[in-house]
């Protein structure tokens, strides 16, 4: 509860975070300080993305550098501000850990990055002829679906096909008020649009080279996937990362077969 991190002056630190709420999401802050996103969950970004704030759900992994920027003889708070997944106004702000100057370590002079990983970039692909799957998200009676089916077992679910070695485009709503964050299994996707929800958080990821395999479906909004079919044929999942969610049935079966080949 509420750590404290030490950190010397001018030093950089690379932060990993992982959401491993059931439910919460956090809204993340670092009072006086300027958060810098270089990776998620599928890897390094090209370069840093600077932010005031981050919204980050359950489930959601990002790589964050931190320069020690501010007064030696001041301690800054790590916080999650105020977010409710329901859209309205509320929620507590929570102190998650405590940045402070000092430690054995003196003052240092290091330089954030201008490039992270010169390989990472996002897919130019022509999407137009792209076989497009639709899935909708959505609760009622003490159940969550996908398309209107809750999960019971993996014959009776909501299922799509994939063939490995293409790509596909999934477009993804929410007919719930609110907020999913929509997790595939086995293959990474990138975030095309955001309809809804937080704005900084539709700028980053679909600005950012990320390849993310859990994306927030916000309240009575949508989002679209580019995702490549690159591994595992067999039976994979997908479903919403808030756990009873999932356990109430809001999750599917996502089939990937072998290339069919030349006939």
């Amino acid at each position: 509860m509420n750590p404290r991190i030490d950190i010397a002056p001018g030093q950089v630190q690379r932060w990993r975070l992982v959401n491993a709420c059931v439910a919460r999401f956090f809204r993340l802050s670092l009072a006086g300080h300027t958060l810098h996103v270089v990776g998620t969950d599928g890897g390094l970004l090209e370069k840093p993305y600077a932010v005031g704030e981050l919204l980050l759900s359950p489930g959601e992994r990002v790589d964050l550098l931190v320069k020690a920027s501010g007064s030696p003889s001041t301690s800054y708070k790590l916080l999650s501000l105020p977010y409710s997944r329901q859209g309205a106004m509320g929620g507590d702000q929570v102190t998650l850990a405590t940045l402070t100057y000092g430690g054995k370590r003196t003052r240092v002079d290091q330089t954030l990055p201008t490039v992270v990983d010169p390989a990472a970039t996002r897919a130019r692909i022509d999407t137009a002829g792209l076989k497009r799957v639709r899935m909708d998200l959505s609760m009622g009676q003490g159940h969550g679906y996908i398309n209107g089916i809750s999960f019971t077992g993996h014959d009776s679910s909501y299922m799509t096909m994939s063939e490995l070695g293409t790509w596909e485009v999934w477009e993804v709503t929410n007919s719930s008020g609110m907020d999913h964050p929509f997790h595939h299994h086995t293959n990474h996707a990138q975030v095309l649009s955001v309809t809804g929800g937080d704005p900084g958080y539709a700028q980053l990821w679909t600005s950012a080279a990320a390849w993310k395999d859990v994306t927030v479906v916000p309240r009575w909004g949508r989002v679209e996937l580019l995702v490549p079919v690159r591994d595992h044929a067999g039976m994979s999942m997908l479903h919403c990362h808030i756990i009873e969610h999932e356990d109430i049935g809001m999750m599917g079966v996502w089939h990937i077969e072998e290339a069919m080949g030349p006939m």
